[in-house]
């Protein structure tokens, strides 16, 4: 028609996830699976403050769901909801069964009148972040759904700058650049030189090159 349509923000839709019903039966943690959450300076103390399980057996929708015994994984529990992690799984089976709202805000409970609120981008992120820094929350992805208005009050009620930190990579930095714009936040990530050694997260930057590191490029980034 040749008519200029003007692109706006819209708040995003949230769609239910797929799975309604996610139980887990817990177990203690293995030596295997503490050495692992010790690579990024989380001991038992951690995990159970977290909210971190072992995890023994799933039900999805009162079905077992199977996985093989010598698999990785971890429970995170939100509340009543649960959101799997096998780490060593390829990424599109990472992260399942979850049934946490993806717009669910972590941490809250750590930005109250903070000059600087830090959200990252995953809980591993905001574990390693923690401890070197600690008005720092975390989004359930790197998507903007995560961003309702709420959340987004939230920050800026109880923060004077809102620092948003996402992978370094180029999906990462362009998520980045985008919620940024829309908010007025400022973003930081992993600086870029990292990346040649497969580094673009916080978490995998302390496990390869130590949580001092990372407390050393936030003080350089004036965050602390």
């Amino acid at each position: 028609t040749g008519e200029y349509k003007k692109i706006t923000y819209e708040q995003p839709q949230l769609e239910d996830k797929k799975y309604s019903t996610i139980q887990c039966i817990t177990r203690k943690f293995t030596n295997e699976e503490l050495s692992y959450w010790n690579m990024f300076y989380q001991d038992i103390s951690d995990l159970k403050r977290e909210d971190v399980y072992s995890i023994k057996t799933i039900y999805l929708n009162k079905e077992k769901f199977s996985f093989k015994e010598t698999d990785l994984r971890f429970g995170y529990l939100y509340e009543d909801k649960w959101k799997l992690y096998f780490p060593y799984q390829e990424p599109k089976r990472k992260w399942l069964p979850n049934n946490v709202p993806i717009d669910y805000l972590e941490g809250k409970e750590n930005i109250t009148n903070c000059d600087v609120a830090l959200i990252s981008k995953s809980k591993k992120d905001k574990m390693v972040l923690a401890k070197v820094f600690p008005c720092v929350c975390a989004t359930q992805t790197e998507n903007i759904a995560c961003f309702t208005e709420e959340n987004v009050k939230f920050l800026k009620d109880n923060s004077k700058r809102q620092i948003l930190s996402m992978d370094a990579d180029k999906a990462g930095v362009k998520n980045s650049q985008i919620i940024t714009k829309l908010f007025n936040f400022e973003y930081v990530n992993t600086p870029r030189s990292y990346l040649s050694d497969g580094i673009n997260d916080w978490a995998q930057l302390a496990c390869d090159y130590g949580i001092e590191t990372v407390e050393k490029i936030l003080k350089r980034k004036k965050i602390i």
